[in-house]
């Protein structure tokens, strides 16, 4: 690994679908749909990384008028 460079906080889905108030089900549909939230795939493993998953909150925040 490079020196300064910063690795991305990998979360579950299970941590994921906790903060979003979905279930892991629906974080396994979208990804099978390749919808949405992008992920990591570390062998078998599913990880969500920190800032794609407060990007995907930032996306979907409505501001009233």
């Amino acid at each position: 690994m490079r020196s300064g460079m910063e690795v991305p906080e990998l979360m579950t889905a299970t941590q994921v679908a906790r903060i979003l108030g979905v279930s892991t089900e629906t974080l396994r549909k979208w990804r099978a749909k390749r919808k949405c939230l992008p992920y990591v795939r570390v062998g078998r493993h599913i990880r969500y990384r920190a800032a794609d998953v407060a990007a995907f909150v930032e996306q979907r925040t409505v501001m009233p008028a």
